[in-house]
């Protein structure tokens, strides 16, 4: 698919708000940015979210997919909104001025960005619902411009009650982030059209047996379950994915599951 114009005016900004970008909740929400709208350093990331069903747009591989796996697997947040943005402008603008910071601008059209913050969490607290602002960044880019630019978020989101935090790569537990994006995309059925959850449920038993007697590595009694079920070549491996990523089996997540190589320690929730 073709870049989208990714230079900021007043037109671009005016389209994107008549698109409802940055408005709705769970699976209506649109991102203010998404891939196409941005040039990105690394990898960019389009995965369809197990918490609101739809496709979010992640700008960075390193940590903004690494930080999504985590809130993914995190059972206290409940909504993912990335590339969320700070509207209106004339406040961010207005906070700017205060601070007697520049403002951000693009620097093709000299023309004011919308601030977007990275992730607009809905997090289930013993308060209740709250929303949590966290902004992505690597240490080693936190520059003055950067944490100038960044005082301006936080003093939006503090005028609006709404906890922000920088999220640095000192913050990320990348051996769950690994394991979550082993699981991520087994826990649906899609793509797997000769199973479903009763052919799960009936093969689950001999599956978790087998894996129980930790002589052989996860992938070899994998493909053992295969052969005595008569199942395409990477099923079994795809059930043990499914039933961790629906947490009806438990594993220690932060210790790096290496299936090709190690027996799994699993129990049953």
């Amino acid at each position: 698919m073709a870049k989208r114009k990714r230079s900021t005016t007043r037109s671009v900004i005016a389209r994107r708000i008549k698109e409802k970008r940055g408005q709705g909740q769970g699976a209506t929400y649109k991102p203010w940015l998404t891939i196409h709208d941005v040039p990105s350093i690394g990898v960019v990331s389009r995965i369809k979210g197990w918490k609101t069903g739809r496709i979010h747009h992640l700008l960075s591989e390193h940590l903004e997919t690494a930080y999504f796996y985590m809130c993914e697997w995190s059972p206290r947040i409940v909504d993912i909104r990335e590339q969320f943005p700070l509207l209106p402008q004339e406040k961010t603008m207005f906070i700017a001025d205060t601070l007697k910071i520049r403002y951000p601008c693009d620097p093709k059209t000299k023309e004011p960005i919308v601030i977007t913050t990275d992730f607009m969490l809905t997090v289930q607290t013993e308060h209740g619902l709250e929303y949590w602002a966290h902004t992505v960044k690597p240490r080693d880019n936190l520059t003055p411009r950067t944490i100038e630019k960044f005082e301006i978020e936080r003093r939006f989101f503090a005028d609006e009650g709404v906890q922000w935090r920088l999220i640095t790569d000192k913050d990320i537990s990348y051996n769950l982030v690994k394991n979550v994006s082993w699981v991520h995309s087994a826990r649906g059925l899609e793509g797997m059209s000769h199973l479903n959850e009763s052919i799960i449920d009936s093969v689950e038993p001999e599956l978790f047996n087998l894996l129980q007697s930790r002589s052989m590595s996860c992938s070899k009694y994998a493909a053992e379950c295969d052969l005595r079920f008569g199942f395409p070549i990477g099923t079994s491996l795809f059930i043990v994915r499914h039933l961790i990523a629906n947490k009806r089996w438990l594993v220690n997540m932060n210790r790096i599951i290496q299936p090709a190589m190690d027996p799994i320690d699993i129990k049953r929730a």
